[in-house]
Parts: C-alpha cells; sequence; structure tokens
C-alpha cells in the first residue's frame, strides 16, 4: 500500500481548488510529479509543492493501492477527492467546500467538518463526517436535475440546508438536525434525519426520507399509517402530492 501525506505550509487567507489531491490523479505520478501538480489559489496558479508540504512512497501504484492523509487545517481547500474512483483519502481535520464532487468509488473520511456542496452528485463510494457538514450535502448544482444517484454518505453531526436536494439515488445518514428542505425534489434514494428538520421533501417524487425528531410536515403530503421501525413508532405520510409524489416522508410519532 503506498501512502502520501500532505500537509499546508500555512494558514491560508485565500481559497484553493485543489481538485488534483485525489488518489486517482496521484496514482501514476511519482512523487516529484506530484509535487508538480497544478492547483489554484484565487487566480494565481500554484505547484502543490509550493502552499502544501507533500511527503510518503515515490513508486506510483494503483489509485485503490493508495492512502492520501491530510494533515492539519484544509477548510479553505475546495474540491478534495473530486471524481475519486478508488483509494482512501483522510482528512485529520475539517475540508473545503465541494469535497468528493462526482465522487465514483473509494473513501473520503473527514475528522472534523466540511463546508458546503459535499459530495456534490456523487454515484458512488463512501463519504464519512465525523463533525457537521454545510448546506447541500448530496446535491445537484445549479441547474441539474440529478444531485447523487449512487453512493452512501454519512455525517455524524448535523448538516445544513437543502440536504439531497435532486436526490436520485444512494443513502444519506445524518445523526444530529438538519437544515430547511432536506430532500426537497428527490427523486430516489433514502435519506435519514436522527434529529430534526423544516419541511422536508418539498417537491419529492420517489425516494424515502425518515426523521428521528422533529419535523414540521407540508400541508400537501397525506398522512397514511403508523408503523414501526426498530422499536420505534413513525407516521407516514405520502407526497408531494402537489408533485403528484409517490416518495415516503417518516416522522417520529409525537415528533410532527
Amino acid at each position: 500500500m503506498r501512502s502520501i501525506t500532505i500537509t499546508p505550509q500555512k494558514a491560508f487567507c485565500i481559497s484553493v481548488e485543489a481538485e488534483n489531491i485525489s488518489p486517482d490523479k496521484f496514482a501514476p505520478l511519482t512523487l516529484s510529479q506530484i509535487k508538480s501538480l497544478v492547483v489554484w489559489q484565487g487566480n494565481r496558479q500554484k505547484t502543490l509543492s509550493e502552499l502544501f508540504v507533500v511527503e510518503g512512497d515515490d513508486a506510483p501504484a494503483k489509485a485503490e493501492e493508495l492512502t492520501i492523509r491530510l494533515i492539519g487545517d484544509f477548510s479553505q481547500v475546495k474540491r478534495i477527492g473530486e471524481g475519486m474512483t478508488a483509494g482512501v483519502v483522510l482528512a485529520e481535520e475539517s475540508v473545503g467546500m465541494h469535497a468528493g464532487n462526482n465522487m465514483l468509488g473509494g473513501l473520503l473520511s473527514i475528522s472534523g467538518s466540511a463546508d458546503d456542496w459535499l459530495a456534490r452528485e456523487m454515484r458512488g463510494g463512501k463519504v464519512l463526517v465525523m463533525g457537521n457538514a454545510g448546506n447541500y450535502v448530496g446535491s445537484g448544482y445549479r441547474g441539474e436535475k440529478c444531485g447523487m444517484r449512487g453512493g452512501e454518505i454519512e455525517v455524524r453531526g448535523s448538516a445544513g440546508a437543502f440536504l439531497g436536494e435532486h436526490l436520485c439515488g444512494g443513502s444519506i445518514r445524518i445523526a444530529g438536525d438538519a437544515g430547511d428542505f432536506a430532500g426537497a425534489a428527490n427523486q430516489g434514494g433514502t435519506i435519514f434525519i436522527g434529529g430534526s428538520t423544516y419541511l422536508p421533501g418539498a417537491e419529492m417524487s420517489k425516494g424515502t426520507i425518515t426523521v428521528k425528531g422533529e419535523a414540521k410536515v407540508l400541508p400537501s403530503f397525506q398522512k397514511t399509517e403508523i408503523v414501526q421501525i426498530d422499536g420505534l413508532a413513525f407516521q407516514k405520510y405520502a407526497g408531494d402530492l402537489v408533485d403528484n409524489g409517490k416518495g415516503e416522508l417518516l416522522v417520529g410519532v409525537g415528533s410532527s
């Protein structure tokens, strides 16, 4: 197994676009070639080694045999793991916007928190966040008909607004609360929220959203039966009927 460690040389006042920090990009390259990869800081093109200390094994390897360790604060570093198909990226602290964009496989594990647009339009693999995540987790970008299509996202803290907007597949699990309009325009896939949220499933047509805590439910959802999940009672709703939806919304009994 090959391991590469990346550490910021200093705190960044201007954010860094670093889609090249990915097992797929690193795997066929020597350490010297990795250091020469391009990143952007604002409107200035830099090499990876101008902004980061890059250390590790020199010999190329397959992407699935590579682990990239991010040491230090990457909260101003965007697009980490974009499009990755295999391998592992381990962030010891927080990461910036658009981490895991269009991810197809592998593991992106974040010990801190993640900024907005985490795993945008993800298709496979797993994203694990030990802290909180921002807005638009697993969503589609502006104008896209589908957000996340496959894979798994787990956030052990809370998440922001528009969680899983335009979700078409895969699963999202949030241990804490989610912001407004979780699962908006949901077209498939599953969302589980361990805490509370506001107006989940607006304009959803398919898929399942489960809210263990409190949820304000839109009047365009039709209340059906009480169901039991893992020994707990949930009120089941069908909707969003405004969109002729056949989605399922489940809210903990006594919470809606």
